[in-house]
């Protein structure tokens, strides 16, 4: 029966991503269509054809996002093929964190990391990073209706496990919300596909790694990666996890400022 169930679902995966090929390939064909029309539009100044041309580039804003989802669902779909290699993850965060920082100071945020100990993994680098770009993004996003806040990326090893957090001082997250972070296509962030949260546990899980979160709204929110430093060793991962997920005595406080309030709300 579980062998049934799982066919089934791979044959679904197999007939969505089919699906959402065959939409892309006229998406394809009416985002031409419509640049062609804009450039057409442009070259006439006439009031008729300046409201026509308002109207192309709205639907062409649209079909540009209908492409972006599909591209993202494409991609979700197929999975990853992964190219595993010995990666050293103080080295990847820390030029991450520096890639990103003229963005973080541009929205008034303070984005640094905490990094503790030797950081080498087994994993495909290219995809970890994509993941923890996208939360780092998100993270930006929390805090963008604030005008203001703080980014942290934290790592350490535990046993077998390597523990990577990014914690924000952003809105936070509903707690009617809390079950649907992961689900593809929801989001609450305007122009937003609600396909990045899902591609990162994709990616994570995919290296026999796990995603967890806790959030305090109108606070902030804590996004936990828990990655086997050896995906050879994924087998026994849920026990490491165990380890790995409980809270340290000695760990720093989520945010340098003082006197703010802990995330304490924890997602199962």
């Amino acid at each position: 029966m579980k062998d049934s169930g799982h066919s089934r679902l791979e044959f679904l995966g197999q007939l969505a991503g089919g699906l959402a090929h065959e939409i892309k390939n006229p998406l394809s064909t009416m985002k031409l269509t419509l640049q062609l029309l804009q450039e057409d539009f442009a070259q006439d100044k006439s009031a008729l054809a300046m409201r026509s041309l308002r109207k192309i580039e709205l639907l062409l804003k649209e079909v540009n996002h209908l492409d972006e989802i599909v591209q993202e669902f494409l991609r979700l779909s197929r999975g990853h093929d992964l190219k595993y290699q010995r990666a050293d993850l103080r080295k990847m965060i820390h030029e991450l964190v520096e890639f990103m920082h003229a963005d973080a100071e541009q929205r008034q945020i303070a984005l640094h990391s905490q990094l503790t100990g030797e950081l080498e993994v087994i994993v495909d680098a290219t995809y970890i990073r994509q993941a923890l770009t996208n939360l780092i993004r998100n993270a930006f996003e929390a805090i963008e209706p604030k005008g203001a806040g703080e980014v942290v990326v934290r790592a350490r090893q535990q046993g077998e496990v390597v523990v990577i957090e990014v914690i924000d001082t952003g809105v936070g997250i509903a707690p009617a919300n809390f079950e649907r972070m992961f689900r593809p296509y929801f989001t609450t962030k305007k122009g937003g596909t609600g396909m990045g949260l899902p591609m990162v546990r994709r990616i994570v899980e995919e290296h026999g790694g796990q995603v967890t979160f806790e959030s305090v709204e109108g606070t902030g929110s804590r996004f936990v990666l828990l990655l086997p430093v050896d995906p050879g060793k994924r087998d026994t991962l849920q026990a490491m996890i165990r380890v790995a997920a409980a809270p340290e005595e000695t760990a720093p406080p989520p945010v340098t400022k003082p006197n703010r309030p802990a995330l304490e709300r924890k997602v199962d």
